[in-house]
């Protein structure tokens, strides 16, 4: 989709957690398993910055909302 909407002035993008994260959809035993999963919230920050006028040249990238910041100060270095 981000190739064809390319030169359209419509900014396409992928957002993932980047990991497990506590939804709804989790089976009810999965958080006794042990193992580590993400707060949804971490999806927060970077929709917000994704809304922003600061991303209006962001195309066709794929953001790991667990280490958006690291994501962010590597965009702009």
């Amino acid at each position: 989709m981000a190739a064809e909407l390319r030169d359209s002035g419509v900014t396409v993008n992928l957002l993932l957690p980047g990991g497990p994260t506590v939804t709804g959809m989790l089976p009810p035993d999965a958080l006794a398993t042990g193992r580590t999963f993400l707060d949804p919230a971490v999806m927060g920050p970077p929709i917000v910055w994704l809304a922003s006028d600061a991303a209006a040249g962001v195309h066709d990238e794929r953001i790991d909302a667990s280490k958006f910041g690291d994501w962010l100060a590597a965009r702009s270095a």
